[in-house]
């Protein structure tokens, strides 16, 4: 069974759990498959990666970026295959797949969680986060894209009251974000390398990627 952490402009808050006891000062590093459906523009997709890359950066975590779809690089093959505690996948789908996603403009995406906690994958939706980035005037995308791969590396129940991990992207985070300064709290930066660090140890079996193609 699975459930979805997602991004809503609306919706209840939700406290993060309690930081750990023991500091990790190393930097991790983590790798994320890109695969574009939505054919954003190569200029505002690199904006939007680097947008995330700042904010992991900040947290002690690298991002490096595989281009899978719609043209792989041949060097970079290989990593589009792999899904593990690294290697995640991000999709850019045109629009939500079902229906009550797709009449709630407020839902901008969502990472999909085990039971345990754990995931891989996550998605975001392109006309979603347009439509708010027309009503606010500013970008948007990076920020998306940074929440739910923050869903993915920090676990279930990891909504904040405030920073990156907000469910509540009202005056403040909005006005961060407008200035490039949003982030992970410094207890979530934590959390988030503590259990890359576990995950690594425990060496998890190695997958196949399976993107699907968005439906109609």
């Amino acid at each position: 069974m699975t459930k979805s952490q997602g991004l809503f402009i609306i919706l209840a808050l939700v406290l993060p759990p309690g930081s750990a006891q023991t500091a990790i000062s190393a930097r991790l590093e983590v790798t994320v498959s890109v695969y574009d459906y939505a054919d954003v523009p190569s200029k505002t997709l690199a904006k939007a990666k680097q947008e995330v890359q700042r904010i992991f950066h900040e947290a002690g975590v690298e991002t490096v970026w595989v281009s899978c779809l719609p043209k792989p690089e041949k060097i970079e093959l290989n990593s589009c295959s792999l899904v593990d505690a690294t290697h995640l996948v991000l999709k850019i789908l045109p629009h939500g797949l079902t229906g009550d996603v797709r009449d709630r403009l407020d839902v901008l995406g969502n990472a999909v969680l085990n039971e345990s906690g754990t995931g891989n994958y996550a998605c975001a939706f392109l006309d979603h986060i347009q439509a708010q980035e027309r009503r606010h005037g500013f970008t948007l995308m990076g920020d998306v894209f940074a929440h739910e791969l923050g869903h993915l590396l920090l676990g279930s129940n990891t909504h904040s009251v405030s920073g990156i991990m907000s469910a509540h992207w009202l005056g403040r985070e909005l006005r961060l974000i407008s200035q490039r300064s949003v982030g992970f709290l410094p207890s979530q930066s934590h959390r988030m390398k503590e259990r890359m660090a576990s995950r690594q140890g425990e060496s998890p079996p190695v997958t196949r990627a399976a993107p699907v193609s968005p439906s109609d």
